[in-house]
């Protein structure tokens, strides 16, 4: 079985996980891990515990908050447990775009592919975005 698990600093991952809720509908494939909300918390060894969770033939994508952060970096010492992957840098797009293809055919590395594709089309700055819009319909007019 393919699942993903948000992870990140906080509570983060609950709020992406309510806004894939609110948009796709539940989805009991995709978890939450919510890091250093308790004093006693134990990254390295919650990480752990999520891998070994895994059954065989289970692919685990993990989608984290930032590159080199001690999430990303704890469940980065997982990736050669087979099935395990693991991507920084999670935004909506990438998990709106990801969700639904959880069950298809498509390859691991391709869902991940598009994922971030679609994360990094995502980031857009509007303010340039409508200015550049509002200039070409003048050139219209012109």
């Amino acid at each position: 079985m393919r699942k993903i698990l948000i992870a990140t600093h906080g509570e983060f991952a609950g709020g992406l996980k309510q806004t894939m809720d609110f948009v796709l509908g539940g989805n009991e494939k995709v978890g939450v891990l919510s890091a250093y909300t308790t004093p006693d918390f134990d990254m390295d060894r919650e990480a752990a515990a999520v891998v070994d969770e895994l059954e065989d033939g289970d692919e685990l994508i993990v989608l984290t908050d930032v590159l080199g952060g001690s999430v990303a970096n704890a469940f980065s010492g997982h990736i050669s447990h087979p099935g395990v992957y693991v991507l920084a840098g999670v935004n909506a797009p990438m998990l709106l775009a990801m969700v639904p293809m959880l069950e298809s055919a498509m390859d691991t590395q391709e869902l991940i592919t598009q994922g971030i594709q679609a994360a990094r089309e995502g980031c857009v700055f509007i303010n340039g975005l409508m200015k550049q819009a509002f200039e070409e319909s003048e050139e219209d007019f012109v």
